[in-house]
């Protein structure tokens, strides 16, 4: 019998979820209460979100299997270090001091794990081994935990976006070992480029979504919770809005200055394309604008998700997470 395995990914706006049976894939896609999130993607009303669980549950007749679940980067850190050669007891040991610039309180407060990387070039055992590690609050993940645990879920697996994105694409062959992820969420824009089984750069841009339902709350004179229904239905062609494309084109080119610093950086760079995914991937006007100035292919998420059908950029992490707790 197929093994099945769940994957959940809570955006500001939506909760993406992923049924992973086997080989096949379901993504589902439920926008979330106005004020359930926060603006760091923290959920501010525990008591309504185990209900919101549970009715979603119901709704998409999701099965009792183990769940795995993807922080936002404002609740995780997750970076690529390299430690000198070690027993596991003395990784664990050393590891949480690899973070004490980055967190708040003492080490002892947050729950470390890793994930070691294949040895590149240019690299040895003598000068350490590289890996993927991560930072995270034991009081936040025991709270999501609980919520889960009161919906009626099982929550085995807790991971990093960077981690969701590495078991997506870890042991596939497709001409490539590095693909570049531009995920434009409600937010913010945050960029990711993964290179065989290591996030080999990261960047978060202050502007998303949001800021285009802003736009169009000014030029229809709605609330924002309003103009996002209509950005997404382009009611009265809204998305050729002035106020919406200079937005688009903000994104756009912070995007480019991304890539380019990425390119300059790694000389051996060969990206093919990029995989837009988020929720802004579905708006016809932020794709073009993108396209337009940064001068590389958008690649399908579909490739990557088969089975998701027009949800594969939407639940890109849900499904990486699902890949990632099998």
């Amino acid at each position: 019998m197929a093994r099945t395995q769940l994957g959940f990914d809570i955006g500001s706006s939506s909760m993406k979820v992923a049924v992973l049976r086997g080989e096949a894939l379901r993504v589902e896609e439920v926008r979330l209460p106005e004020n359930m999130v926060d603006g760091n993607g923290g959920i501010v009303l525990p008591h309504a979100f185990v209900q919101f669980l549970r009715q979603t549950k119901k709704e998409l007749s999701l099965p009792g299997a183990p769940a795995s679940l993807v922080l936002p980067p404002s609740q995780v850190i997750c970076r690529l270090v390299t430690m000198p050669k070690m027993t596991t007891q003395q990784l664990m040991m050393n590891l949480p001091y690899e973070f004490t610039d980055f967190i708040q309180g003492v080490p002892d407060q947050y729950f470390c794990d890793y994930a070691l990387c294949s040895t590149g070039e240019g690299e040895s055992e003598e000068q350490g081994v590289p890996m993927m590690a991560a930072a995270a609050s034991k009081q936040t993940l025991a709270e999501y935990a609980r919520m889960f645990s009161r919906a009626g879920i099982r929550l085995k697996t807790v991971l990093p976006q960077e981690m969701a994105l590495i078991s997506l694409v870890k042991g596939r062959r497709e001409g490539t070992e590095e693909f570049c992820f531009v995920d434009l969420g409600h937010q913010s824009t945050r960029i990711t480029v993964v290179w065989r089984d290591r996030v080999q750069a990261t960047r978060q841009i202050a502007l998303g979504g949001r800021n285009m339902d802003l736009a169009v709350a000014d030029s229809l004179g709605v609330d924002a919770f309003l103009a996002n229904t209509y950005k997404m239905s382009n009611y009265q062609d809204v998305q050729a809005d002035q106020g919406v494309a200079e937005v688009c084109d903000r994104i756009a080119v912070e995007i480019l200055k991304v890539i380019n610093f990425y390119q300059f950086t790694y000389r051996s760079s060969s990206l093919d394309g990029v995989y837009l995914v988020g929720g802004g991937a579905a708006l016809p006007c932020l794709r073009k604008a993108i396209e337009d100035t940064v001068g590389l292919p958008l690649l399908p998420p579909g490739r990557l998700l088969p089975g998701a059908g027009e949800r594969a950029a939407a639940g890109v992490f849900a499904a990486g997470a699902a890949m990632g707790g099998k």
